[in-house]
């Protein structure tokens, strides 16, 4: 966050934030006073995930590419112009030793680093799955299949809350806040979203604590620290400390009012703190969000916080035309966003606390459509942080050929991992018990292995 971005931040006076009104849960009474006051059993004890959406569809067959002959020329041959040339790409030795030599592209160079540095970690082909899935068993209708596999509108959402064949009710990080808010006093902010509403933190009591890149979110029109404005804010505050009658102006009076104080007391707490010094990435979006996710965790013993959830998002995945033109400068933000955030957790003090993964609708299809891709279904992932076991590929690389084992028609990859599986991994660390896991991830009885085991 630059000085004059800090500044803005810090300017609260009379600003309320429409978010923090929308976003209380189950306990609103509480304030960030009360909770500054209090003494967790362990304050150390501190967990953090943070939910980076990959908006459109990330095509994880252009970042991570097997390098043996024979599987790069049958990975040539189904993506031909598409194809990442080998002289772009840096090689990986997967810790493990399990995979055949594999590439990643020049362009995510940053998460070549935080890799060898073990602090970074694929997930090989993963994808939205109700039962295992073969290519025959697809191909024959033999086993449930996710609804609409191939929508936008339907797989984000599936995918945010993998609740079973189509749309649930809730997104697994709502209901995992929901368990968490137990760990605090201020249960409303156990989860916080830079990226406005999604289905990830949804449908439950424990709505998201809403903010922008640049800081707290605020009513147009009412900054004290303009005269024209200060007199409308005055009776914007005079309005709400009327004696309301109705239930719903009651209700209304009591949203804005917490929102006005809250905002007051967190900017107070966030204001105590020095500004994070690691420089951040200009005109990166991603990288701005995660400066704002840094700021809150560096307050985190102040609030009295142990357990959040952050969602963040970055836009432009949905590649069907340009994609050789508009690729490498996604790939380029996005690794340039994570290496900023690890070195600001680094800064903080948090490294080993905080976990950052990646979701994104679907993968893209192997073969091309003159200038782009079409919608997939299985992708590659990656999860960063210094409980991380990183440097290693878990899961396993598909068969990239377009008539091979592991595709469908155009190209689609059939996942070998379930996004289940891949969300139960994250929440176990969390401190879920198993009996948790399955509550909130109702396919996981559905596969074998509930722990892939890239987080100690």
């Amino acid at each position: 966050m630059n000085n004059n971005q800090r500044r803005r931040f810090l300017r609260l006076g009379a600003k309320t934030i429409t978010g923090a009104g929308l976003a209380l849960g189950t306990n609103p009474m509480l304030t960030l006073a009360q909770a500054a006051e209090s003494n967790p059993a362990d304050s150390a004890d501190y967990r953090a995930l943070v939910c980076v959406y990959l908006d459109g569809g990330s095509d994880g067959f252009s970042l991570l590419v097997p390098t043996g002959t024979a599987e790069y020329n049958e990975y040539t041959r189904s993506r031909q112009e598409l194809s990442i040339g080998s002289d772009r790409l840096l090689s990986l030795n997967p810790a493990s030793g399990n995979h055949d030599a594999m590439g990643l592209n020049k362009q995510a160079e940053p998460l070549y680093n935080l890799f060898q540095d073990q602090r970074l970690a694929f997930i090989a082909n993963v994808g939205n799955l109700i039962v295992p899935t073969s290519r025959e068993q697809y191909e024959n209708k033999s086993v449930p299949l996710p609804l609409q596999l191939f929508s936008h509108a339907d797989q984000e959402i599936q995918w945010q809350q993998l609740q079973g064949r189509g749309r649930g009710d809730f997104g697994w990080g709502a209901a995992a806040a929901e368990r968490l808010a137990t760990y605090q006093e201020k249960d409303y902010l156990t989860s916080v979203t830079l990226s406005g509403s999604n289905y990830w933190q949804s449908g439950s009591d424990q709505r998201p604590f809403a903010l922008k890149e640049t800081g707290l979110l605020q009513f147009a029109g009412l900054d004290t620290n303009n005269s024209w404005e200060r007199p409308r804010a005055d009776a914007f505050r005079r309005v709400l400390g009327m004696e309301q009658t109705h239930m719903f102006s009651s209700a209304y009076s009591d949203i804005q009012n917490r929102a006005l104080r809250i905002t007051e007391e967190l900017g107070g707490v966030l204001e105590s703190n020095g500004p994070i010094l690691t420089e951040q990435p200009r005109d990166n979006s991603l990288a701005a969000q995660f400066g704002m996710v840094a700021q809150i965790i560096a307050a985190r013993e102040q609030l009295g916080m142990r357990r959040q959830v952050f969602y963040v998002s970055m836009k432009g995945f949905d590649m069907h035309d340009h994609q050789n033109k508009k690729q490498p400068w996604l790939f380029h933000q996005l690794a340039h966003a994570f290496s900023y955030f690890q070195s600001a957790l680094d800064e903080i003090g948090e490294s080993d606390n905080v976990t950052t993964f990646t979701l994104s609708d679907f993968g893209r299809t192997l073969t091309g459509n003159g200038d782009g891709t079409d919608h997939g279904w299985g992708n590659h992932h990656w999860v960063m942080g210094g409980a991380v076991k990183g440097g290693d590929v878990y899961g396993t690389m598909p068969h990239m050929g377009v008539d091979g084992p592991d595709a469908i028609q155009n190209g689609r990859i059939v996942p070998t991992l379930a996004s289940a599986q891949y969300a139960a991994t994250l929440l176990r660390w969390m401190g879920f018990s198993e009996g948790e896991l399955h509550q909130i991830l109702p396919t996981l009885s559905n596969f074998q292995q509930t722990d892939l085991g890239f987080l100690a």
